[in-house]
Order: C-alpha cells, then sequence, then structure tokens
C-alpha cells in the first residue's frame, strides 16, 4: 500500500509539473502539421537552394513527420522576412526562416526599418560556413586588389544593406579601390546574368563553393577572377587570394574587416521565432544536427556540388552575440562609411 502510494504521489506531481508535461506532449505537436521554411533570397539563389534542399530532408527528422512547405519572402536584403518571423509569425514552432547572414549587423548598426531583436531569435543552425568572395570578370584586365586601385569597375549589388554592396564598398573607403557600385538588383542571380551580359563587371560577394556549382565553365576556363576572400579562412582552391581582414592598413581598419568577417560566417542561418517553447526549439535543433548526416541529404548536395560544413546553433548565437557586442568604434567607424562619411 505505501508503494502505490508513493508511485500515485509521483505522478500527481509529473502532472502538475507544467514543464515536464508540455515536454512529454513536444512529439506529438507534429503530428499532422505542417512547417513553413520561409527563405529570404531570391529563388535560384543560394538562399533558396540550400533553404529548399533542407526542407526535402528536414521532415523526417522531426517526431510526427510534418509537412515541410518552402516560400520564398524576398525584401531589404532578408530584412522583411526577418520582422515577420520576430512580429508576426506563430510562436509555435510551425515557421523557420533562413534570413540574410546580415540581419545581425543592421541592428547593431542601427538601420532603419529593422524590428526584431537578433539576440532573441531561436537560431538552429547553417548548413555552410561561406567562403565568400569578391570576383570580376576576366576581360576587366584586373587581377588583384592593387589592379582594382587603379581601374574602376562595375560591382552589381542588391541593396545597401547586402553583403554583395558591404565588401566592395569597404574595400573603397579603406583599400582605396575603384569599384562603381550598381544597387537595385532583386538577387544574386540577376546579377549573375547582369555579369553573362555585360551590364556589370562583377559581384562583391558570393561563395565560392556556389561559384563551382552553378558556374563550373567559368571557373574552369577562369572567366571570373577572385580578388579577395571575406571570410575567416582561406578556401583550398584559393590559396593565393588574400583574406579581406589581411588586406586592413591599420587597426581601425582590421577591427571593422573583423566585423563583417564575422557577420559572414553565420552562413545561411536558419531560425525560428522568439518565444517558442523550448522543447519545439530543441526538436528543430535537433532534426537540423540529424539532416547534416543524413547520407541522403549529403549524397543530394554533392550531387549540386554544394560543400557542406555546418554551423550548429550554439556556435551561432555565439557568432550572433559578437556581432551585436562589437566595439562601438569599429561600429561607429563602419556607419560612417556606409554614410559616406568615412
Amino acid at each position: 500500500m505505501k508503494h502505490w502510494v508513493q508511485r500515485f504521489a509521483a505522478v500527481l506531481v509529473l502532472a502538475a509539473t507544467p514543464g515536464i508535461a508540455h515536454a512529454q506532449a513536444a512529439p506529438d505537436f507534429y503530428k499532422g502539421a505542417t512547417i513553413r521554411v520561409i527563405i529570404s533570397g531570391e529563388v535560384g539563389g543560394t538562399y533558396d537552394s540550400d533553404g529548399r534542399l533542407l526542407a526535402k530532408h528536414l521532415a523526417k527528422h522531426i517526431p510526427g513527420n510534418p509537412r515541410v512547405i518552402p516560400e520564398n519572402m524576398l525584401g531589404a536584403s532578408g530584412r522583411v522576412a526577418a520582422n515577420y518571423l520576430y512580429n508576426a509569425a506563430p510562436k509555435d514552432g510551425t515557421v523557420i526562416a533562413i534570413l540574410q547572414q546580415s540581419v545581425a549587423l543592421g541592428q547593431a548598426l542601427g538601420e532603419n526599418g529593422i524590428q526584431y531583436d537578433a539576440a532573441r531569435f531561436n537560431w538552429i543552425g547553417s548548413p555552410v560556413r561561406p567562403d565568400e568572395t569578391l570576383v570580376v570578370w576576366h576581360t576587366t584586365g584586373v587581377k588583384s586588389m592593387e589592379d582594382a586601385k587603379k581601374k574602376e569597375i562595375v560591382i552589381g549589388a542588391t541593396s545597401p544593406t547586402g553583403m554583395n554592396y558591404l565588401y566592395p564598398k569597404l574595400a573603397n573607403e579603406l583599400l582605396g579601390t575603384k569599384f562603381k557600385i550598381v544597387t537595385g538588383y532583386p538577387g544574386g542571380t540577376p546579377i549573375i546574368l547582369a555579369l553573362e551580359r555585360g551590364e556589370v563587371e562583377g559581384r562583391g560577394s558570393n561563395p565560392w563553393s556556389d561559384w563551382k556549382a552553378r558556374k563550373p565553365d567559368w571557373v574552369k576556363d577562369k572567366k571570373i577572377v577572385p580578388l579577395m576572400q571575406m571570410s575567416l579562412f582561406k578556401h583550398p582552391d584559393l590559396p593565393d587570394v588574400p583574406l579581406m581582414v589581411d588586406l586592413a592598413p591599420n587597426a581601425t581598419a582590421r577591427a571593422v574587416f573583423e566585423l563583417v568577417t564575422i557577420t559572414g560566417e553565420l552562413g545561411r542561418p536558419f531560425l525560428t521565432a522568439p518565444d517558442v517553447p523550448a522543447d519545439r526549439v530543441k526538436i528543430l535543433r535537433d532534426a537540423f544536427d540529424a539532416t547534416m548526416k543524413d547520407p541522403d541529404y549529403l549524397a543530394e548536395a554533392e550531387k549540386t556540388q554544394k560543400e557542406i560544413h555546418p554551423i550548429h546553433w550554439d556556435e551561432m548565437d555565439a557568432l550572433v552575440k559578437r556581432v551585436l557586442n562589437a566595439p562601438k568604434e569599429a561600429k561607429d567607424y563602419l556607419k560612417a562609411i556606409l554614410a559616406g562619411k568615412g
């Protein structure tokens, strides 16, 4: 009798503990549910292809095998999607987004129109660590950053808040290059088409691995010339192409370059809204981690020449905080440059 009473009391304690009861119910939440994956890039771009590939394989690693539906939401270099996720999207774990890597930097610099706090998002991870490069078309005759200081080159960009704009702008202000940056392109794919048509002569930012996947003939025939890498480490294919941080002429410039390099290291960030129950966030993070090891996912990535190098949620969360808490001097100097006051 005594043992029965003890067991009954234990059951009552568990039932009266909201966290425990909720955690037990969490695996059932996604049964029959639909998860939307909001993609903040245009169809055909790297954000789109990374988002759709993950969406295709994620469901089987989530208890209940929900439907996972990708959809594109463009605008302001990912700020529209970020504002939606933060303010309007359901806070129940049924909406995931792949946002632009610059969303935390935009907040750190106090951009207008930002209605989110990047520190409060529930970061899930990135499938890649983009080996961002600035490239020019071979007919320009420009083969190095030193050459780019002597000749004007037209660079295509999306908007003044995107990395396609930011990298060449910083090169102009801090390294003395003569890039003429033309904004207004809706995404990376239109910039590539403009490059092919001769409308522009370079692109300010795109992963080298993506060039290899989408334009292997351009890489093989050296139709594009990489001038600079904007990552923490050099791509194995490009040992002689300098890192942006290594080109810094002084300590202030290096601090600015480190800030934008850390931003680039965020890759293709997947996340969900703030205030999603912790047990559902854990399910999504675990599903992401499992997908990164999924043989079917990896085989399909290999077919499209995607180089999978995951960043897991805890590292991503730390990188976001490094951007938000960057030295004030670096943020102020970067803001001044972007405002044309550098």
